[in-house]
């Protein structure tokens, strides 16, 4: 049992790494074709553009909208 649990840790761990600049460029122009409630459509769309060393569930729906608001909140807009 420990081994699944450790298998577990390691898939989620990959996602604490800093995102690359195209993936940033490549979430954000899936969300502007697809929108940002169509997480699925997103995730598809970017993940022939991951980095090699990226693990499987890096482009995850739910790693994608947490990437987004997180660009979104780093991200000066303009009123």
């Amino acid at each position: 049992m420990a081994t699944g649990m450790g298998k577990h840790k390691l898939l989620s761990a990959g996602p604490t790494e800093p995102w690359s600049i195209r993936e940033k460029l490549c979430l954000a122009s899936s969300v502007m074709r697809s929108g940002d409630q169509n997480w699925v459509s997103v995730s598809r769309a970017i993940k022939p553009f991951a980095e090699p060393v990226r693990p499987p569930d890096w482009f995850s729906q739910k790693h994608c909208a947490s990437q987004y608001s997180e660009l979104l909140e780093t991200t000066e807009t303009p009123k």
